[in-house]
Order: C-alpha cells, then structure tokens, then sequence
C-alpha cells in the first residue's frame, strides 16, 4: 500500500564539505562527512523504497556541491525541476566568493507537480541559526506545496507531522 510512504522527502546529506585553512572550521567539525557516492547509496532505499512512486524530492546543497548534487538528483531517478536559494542575510566564508546563500534543489518522481507551486517564490529568507540549521521559512513553504507523508533525512531535530532519520540514536527510523 502506498498511503503509508512519503510522498515528499527532505534530505541534507552531510557532503564532504572541508574548511581550508590550518584551523578546521568546516562541517567536518560538526559532523561525519561522506563522498558522493555514499550518499548516493545511503540514501538509495529511502527515495525508491520508502517512497511512494510520485514523490516530491528536495536536497539541500552548497554551491561546491551542486554538480554532485544533480548527480544524486539523476541516479535516484528524480527529474529536476527547479532551485531555491535560501538568503542567509549574513555573509559566511569561502574559498573564492564569500558564501551567503544555500540552495536547495526540488525534483520530482511521477508525475505530481502541484500547481501551488506557482504561488511561491524561489526565494527562501531566514537568518542563519546554529551550523546546519535550516531556517522555517523553507519547512513552511516545502509544506505549502507539497503533500505529506514528509520525511526528513540527515535531520537534525524532530519535526511536527514529519519522520526524521538522522545521525543521532534518537533520530533513527527503520524503514522497510
């Protein structure tokens, strides 16, 4: 049955993002990072398995990774349709530019591309919290536009009226 699997899934995959520099100041300080291909896997089971055939997908991404982040998108057997570029309002580092925004790709599986989409912008706005963190701007229009089941994997904390799967005991789910 298929009610039961989520029709839209969240993922921020921990990318093997370093800091440069003598000081280690990269996500690789926050948490375990992993190359492409093991995203790739890892996350394999929950977009095909635990998905149902018409599913929304949406992944976090940096601008270093955003190649690697299609690659992901396509291996899945997702379809891109846009991005959207959260404005963090404060400038961060980088190794070339200064990063100040974070895009997160929306892909499809099937053919469900609601049309409320088109009431939203592209355009995500919300301070920068704690590293990792996702601001609510994103959660509330991920929820505006497409249908539950949600889950989210690589989650940080719990959310209302979604399953979390992350890198906490507390965070993890089996899943069939």
């Amino acid at each position: 049955m298929t009610d039961d699997l989520a029709r839209t899934i969240l993922a921020d995959p921990p990318w093997n993002e370093r800091g440069g520099g003598k000081i280690k100041r990269g996500a690789d300080r926050h948490y375990p990072l992993m190359k492409t291909p093991e995203i790739i896997e890892l996350v394999r089971p929950f977009v095909t398995h635990a998905a149902n055939p018409d599913t929304h997908l949406y992944l976090w991404t940096t601008n270093n990774f955003l190649p690697d982040a299609l690659t992901c998108i396509s291996s899945w057997g997702y379809r891109y349709i846009t991005i959207l570029t959260w404005d963090k309002e404060i400038i961060g580092l980088g190794q070339y530019f200064r990063g100040q925004t974070e895009h997160l790709i929306f892909a499809v599986r099937g053919q469900y591309v609601p049309a409320k989409c088109r009431t939203q912008s592209t355009l995500i706005r919300g301070r920068r919290g704690r590293h990792s963190a996702k601001p609510e701007e994103a959660y509330a229009k991920i929820e505006a536009v497409s249908p539950g089941p949600y889950l989210e994997l690589f989650a940080r904390t719990e959310r209302p009226g979604w399953t979390a799967w992350g890198n906490s005991p507390d965070l993890f789910t089996r899943f069939p």
